[in-house]
């Protein structure tokens, strides 16, 4: 298909490469090139994946027919990085990536599975992943820098991850400062998530002047969105880590876009500043291993009612806002909210195929006010703290379940791991889940951290279902990796009260992905089912 701005696009890198191939054959500098300390790294990678009755068949149609909500994609990703070492303390790297699903030219427009290449900004699934200078032994031996745009990594993956499951992953624009020593690292870095400077002063589609120094340059600094965090690795004794660490979430973008009102229930929600004070602790010793990691968050977000443009809506998270509708004070709201996370196991290594069997237990709050207040649920008016975690920038897919239908925001999961290596190449696991919300009057969050079901302000049944993972990785020829897998989710109580024509509209959700839940459908009921199979080639 006959595309003018990708053929437009691969002309501007046809010219930038035959005006750099000038530059490097007549200027010295670029002659003196060391081959070297040149790195070419690579991946290309293929999916196709399967989802079936994503509704549970517990929402109707127009004409009264339930939906299976099936759906199923190939998509691909394809990276390209360039590494050069100008010293041994000096190097930069940049990473292409072009992500999308099969038969699509453009970016996805639809959801679900589908939607692998909605973040790319320039709507053609062809994006810059990485792109930072680095410099080693700044001032003292063992202090880098790191600036630009990188994959920033801390711990498990469970607020900061680079989310290598999905085909785009996670990036980060902001700078790093670490310091390696024998017995601590200290990890202190600034990113900024949102900056609309790029749109703000110019004209409709075209980039605006940075720092235009007129009154459209306050929109930089007051409507943006940063993080900031510290994060220490303090290595007591061998195999043994304890990191304490501080994150800090700034969002000042405004409540109000467009006529649209945020919601407080949104991840990152805008006008906010929230906390992150907390710690792992993960070692290893002889066959058994443990993680541990926890956070108490805490600041202030603007409440609902400071948010909405009507008076209906300050009936719950009003804060201190006592003026009307859409004219409080800004963050009036505080924050109360805490995560945890523990896994254990134990590897049989004398054992044949060195069996692990393994257990880990997750949690985060929830917010007893989350729909409004209930005749059940405890939410009293005028309420001015705000209970719902919040799961920033994760990697959720391998803690939560690999169908990807939980976040670590208003839960409570129990599960069970069991793994063997058939080969030194090879590993074969199953994963059994309990899926349970932890406040019964906030919604069901996906590892998206988007509600996928809203619950009622009455219900109080927690039990979500079950969830039964089989997954199997084989590594060909060392450099082509094989996956495939297939989960299985059960429905539980929450579900089904909330397709039961007895019990809908007191117990359990009220829509699911935004659709109404249709009374009486609880014969229809199903459990969901998910698969893949993957193959990735690195170099």
């Amino acid at each position: 298909m006959f595309n003018g701005k990708r053929l437009s696009g691969w002309m501007a890198l046809a010219v930038f490469a035959t005006v750099g191939g000038a530059m490097v054959a007549t200027d010295p500098a670029f002659a003196k090139t060391d081959v070297d300390k040149l790195t070419i790294s690579g991946e290309i990678r293929e999916r196709y994946e399967i989802r079936t009755d994503a509704s549970f068949r517990s929402v109707a149609n127009g004409a009264g027919q339930s939906v299976k909500g099936n759906e199923s994609v190939g998509s691909h990703r394809l990276r390209v990085g360039i590494g050069y070492d100008l010293t041994p303390d000096v190097a930069f790297f940049a990473q292409i990536s072009d992500a999308r699903y099969f038969g699509s030219e453009g970016a996805a427009t639809g959801a679900g599975a589908a939607a692998v290449s909605t973040q790319n900004n320039n709507s053609n699934g062809i994006d810059l992943h990485q792109g930072y200078i680095q410099l080693k032994n700044v001032l003292v031996p063992g202090l880098s820098l790191k600036a630009g745009r990188q994959e920033i990594i801390f711990g498990d993956h469970r607020l900061f991850g680079n989310f290598g499951w999905s085909q785009i992953g996670n990036a980060f624009d902001g700078v790093r400062l670490t310091h390696s020593a024998q017995q601590a690292n200290v990890d202190l870095f600034w990113a900024r998530i949102v900056d609309p400077t790029a749109v703000a002063a110019g004209a409709a589609g075209q980039p605006a002047i940075l720092f235009p120094g007129s009154a459209a340059a306050g929109a930089q600094s007051s409507n943006t969105q940063d993080v900031y965090g510290a994060y220490v690795t303090l290595k007591p004794v061998k195999n043994w880590t304890i990191e304490p660490y501080f994150f800090m979430l700034a969002d000042h973008r405004a409540l109000v876009t467009a006529g649209a009102i945020s919601s407080i229930l949104t991840a990152q929600s805008q006008g906010q500043s929230r906390n992150f004070f907390g710690g792992r602790i993960n070692g290893k010793q002889g066959g058994l291993d443990f993680t541990y990691e926890g956070n108490y968050q805490f600041g202030s977000i603007a409440s609902q009612c400071t948010r909405s443009q009507t008076a209906a809506a300050c009936g719950t998270f009003d804060g201190t806002n006592t003026s009307a509708a859409g004219t409080g004070a800004g963050q009036d709201a505080r924050i109360n909210a805490h995560q945890h996370a523990v896994k254990t196991g134990y590897t049989f290594g004398a054992v044949p195929m060195k069996p692990r069997l393994g257990f880990e237990f997750n949690y985060a709050s929830g917010d007893k006010c989350a729909n409004g207040a209930g005749t059940v649920n405890g939410c009293e008016q005028g309420k001015s703290h705000f209970n719902t975690a919040d799961n920033l920038y994760p990697t959720n897919h391998f803690h939560m379940g690999y169908m990807d239908l939980m976040s670590w925001k208003n839960m409570v999961n129990y599960q069970v791991m069991f793994d063997v290596k058939p080969s030194p190449v090879s590993k074969l696991q199953f994963n059994y889940i309990i899926h349970r919300l932890a406040n019964t009057a906030d919604n069901w969050y996906r590892a998206g951290q988007v509600a996928y079901a809203t619950s009622r302000v009455t219900n109080q049944e927690a039990s979500l279902g079950q969830e039964l993972d089989v997954h199997y990785w084989h590594t060909f020829k060392e450099k082509f990796k094989f996956e495939i897998g297939y989960g299985h989710f059960f429905t539980g109580k929450y579900l089904e009260n909330s397709a039961n024509a007895a019990t809908n509209g007191t117990s359990g959700a009220s829509t699911l992905n935004g659709t109404a839940f249709t009374a009486g459908t609880q014969s229809t009921l199903v459990d969901q089912n998910w698969g893949y199979v993957m193959g990735s080639i690195l170099f």
